[in-house]
């Protein structure tokens, strides 16, 4: 299964796609994301415009996931007894068509906007992540539960307590997925699936972001949700310890 793990890291790596452009590092915009051990070791660069997501922004994805443990063909984003589950951690570019103007996840006062913001990861849980991997709708279920504003020098923060869709599925209930998905995922092992447990299930996760303006009409945001799990939130702890140098408060 080291094939399947080696195509993954190639996959990622591939990104953007030829005739698809990173509008962040084409402003100078510089968004690393640091190995963790039990990460991939590779980092995604996925553009979404803004007439594909029928939202008011265009979005930058920037990421990475858990490995492909030995023995198994696909990533531990699937295996629910691993503090990966469900996780990805590194950097959105969100780039604003408001007609007032101003970034996304900002008032027009400058101040920011947390309702806002947090369209983002839903979009992101719900259909640019779970969806591809053949999500129904009606599967759908990311809500915030507890969501803390705060600053720390010149970002703006959001903890959150969230419900997200699992990836985990089984290919019988996968409804028209993007096949590209797998070639990052890997397919779900079905040994991670008990009679118990359902496809999509929904799952607690914790975690924080940061964010701020970093161009015109252009917010950056970085951080990351992890299960709310005892090894889970130690996970967070060192993915934040990671990235904190990185994006300097």
């Amino acid at each position: 299964m080291g094939l399947q793990r080696e195509l993954a890291a190639l996959a990622l790596r591939a990104t953007p796609l030829p005739g698809q452009k990173n509008f962040l590092a084409d402003a100078g915009i510089a968004t690393p994301v640091p190995h963790l051990s039990g990460s991939i070791g590779a980092v995604g660069h996925e553009p979404f415009m803004a007439e594909d997501l029928r939202r008011l922004f265009d979005l930058m994805v920037i990421f990475s996931i858990g490995d492909f443990p030995s023995g198994q063909g696909c990533s531990s984003y699937f295996n629910p007894s691993s503090p990966w589950y469900n996780v990805f951690y590194g950097a959105y570019g969100v780039r604003s068509y408001k007609a007032d103007g101003n970034p996304w996840g900002f008032r027009s006062d400058g101040r920011p906007h947390l309702d806002e913001m947090l369209e983002v990861p839903w979009l992101d849980y719900n259909f640019l992540t779970a969806g591809n991997l053949g999500c129904p709708p009606s599967r759908m279920c990311f809500r915030v539960e507890e969501a803390t504003s705060g600053k720390e020098g010149p970002w703006h923060t959001a903890e959150v307590a969230c419900i997200i869709p699992s990836g985990l599925h089984r290919l019988k209930d996968a409804v028209t997925p993007d096949l590209t998905y797998y070639a990052v995922f890997g397919v779900p092992e079905e040994g991670y699936l008990s009679e118990q447990r359902e496809s999509y299930e929904p799952v607690r996760m914790r975690g924080k972001i940061y964010f701020r303006p970093i161009a015109e009409r252009t917010t950056l945001v970085w951080g990351g949700l992890c299960p709310d799990t005892p090894d889970g939130q130690r996970l967070f702890n060192s993915i934040l310890d990671a990235m904190t140098p990185f994006y300097p408060r």
